[in-house]
C-alpha cells in the first residue's frame, strides 16, 4: 500500500497554490496522476465509503473488455435499511439505480422519488475501471481527454460498487451539512435532487434533526418497497463481512464497528455545524428586519 500526503507540495506539482475547491477536481487530479504513474495494469477509483463487491472473479469481468469497449463500467448500488436501524455500521440491504425508469421509481417511492436521482439518494453513474495510461479517468467514465467524449465501455455482469452514502443516519446528516458549508462550490458537486434536499434541511429550524428525518424518509425501506425492488431485480443482499476481513488482515487492531461508536466520533462536529447554520439564519433575519 502507498499513501500520498496531499499537502501544499503535492498540489503545487499540478500548478495549484492551494487545494482545488471541489472534491471532484481533487479526485480527478489524483486519479490521473496515479493513472499515469502506477505500475498496475488497471485502476479503479473508489471513495472511503465504497467497497468493490465481486460475486465472480474480477479477471472474468476484465476478460470481457475489448479494444472496441476498452474500460469496465461497474454499476453502483446504494445501502439502505429495511424497517429498522441496528447498531452494525455496515448492516442493511442495497438498492440498484432506476436509470430511465421514472414510473418504477414513483411506484416504489411515491412522491419521495422526486428527491431521489434514478431511485438513489446519492449518485447513480457507477465507476470506471480502466487500463493504465489509456485516456482520461473521469472517475465515473473514461474519456479521450479531460472534458472529451466518453469512450465505449463494457458493463460488469456482477461486480458492483457498494456505496454507503452515510455510514449512519447522523453521518449522512453531517455529510450534507459539510456540502452546504461549501457554498457555490456545492453546485458543481451535486445533482439537483441532492441540492433540493439540502435546501430543505437548511430551511428547517433544527437542521440536524431535519437531516436525520430526511434520511429516514429516503433510505429506510418498508417490506412493500423491498418486494417491489426485488421483483424489479434491484434489491441486493451481498454476503459481506467487513469486520471479519479487517480482523483477518489486521488482527492486532481493536476496531469498533458499531453505529453508536461511529456517531460519537462525529457528534461534536454535527452539532457545531447545525448550530452555526441556525446562528447564520438568525443574523440574516435580523439584517432583513433592520
Amino acid at each position: 500500500m502507498e499513501v500520498t500526503l496531499c499537502d501544499a507540495g503535492h498540489w503545487a506539482q499540478f500548478g495549484y497554490r492551494s487545494p482545488p475547491r471541489t472534491q471532484t477536481k481533487r479526485q480527478t487530479l489524483n486519479a490521473n496522476y496515479v493513472f499515469e504513474q502506477s505500475r498496475s495494469d488497471w485502476l479503479l477509483h473508489v471513495d472511503a465509503d465504497e467497497f468493490l463487491w465481486l460475486p465472480q472473479p474480477l479477471g472474468d469481468e476484465l476478460a470481457q473488455v475489448t479494444d472496441a469497449a476498452d474500460w469496465l463500467h461497474i454499476p453502483n448500488i446504494e445501502r439502505c435499511w429495511l424497517d429498522t436501524y441496528g447498531d452494525d455500521m455496515f448492516e442493511g440491504v442495497f438498492r440498484g439505480p432506476m436509470t430511465g425508469r421514472h414510473d418504477l421509481a414513483h411506484s416504489v417511492y411515491g412522491q419521495r422519488s422526486k428527491a431521489l436521482s434514478a431511485g438513489l439518494g446519492g449518485y447513480s453513474a457507477g465507476k470506471a475501471m480502466a487500463r493504465r495510461g489509456k485516456g482520461f479517468l473521469a472517475i465515473h467514465k473514461l474519456r479521450d481527454t479531460e472534458g472529451g467524449v466518453p469512450r465505449p465501455s463494457k458493463t460488469a455482469e456482477s461486480a458492483r460498487i457498494l456505496h454507503f452514502d452515510g455510514i449512519t443516519p447522523r453521518h449522512w446528516a453531517l455529510k450534507n451539512l459539510r456540502y452546504a458549508a461549501q457554498g457555490a462550490a456545492m453546485n458543481e458537486l451535486l445533482n439537483r435532487e441532492r441540492m433540493a434536499t439540502i435546501g430543505a434541511i437548511l430551511r428547517a429550524p433544527d437542521p440536524e434533526r431535519a437531516a436525520v428525518r430526511v434520511h429516514e424518509a429516503l433510505y429506510r425501506l418498508d417490506h412493500q418497497q423491498a418486494r417491489a425492488l426485488a421483483d424489479a431485480g434491484l434489491l441486493y443482499e451481498p454476503d459481506i463481512d467487513i469486520a471479519g476481513a479487517v480482523a483477518k488482515i489486521a488482527p492486532h487492531l481493536d476496531m469498533d464497528f458499531s453505529a453508536a461508536g461511529f456517531d460519537r466520533l462525529h457528534a461534536r462536529e454535527l452539532s457545531l455545524r447545525s448550530q452555526a447554520i441556525v446562528r447564520q439564519k438568525r443574523r440574516a433575519k435580523r439584517r432583513v428586519g433592520t
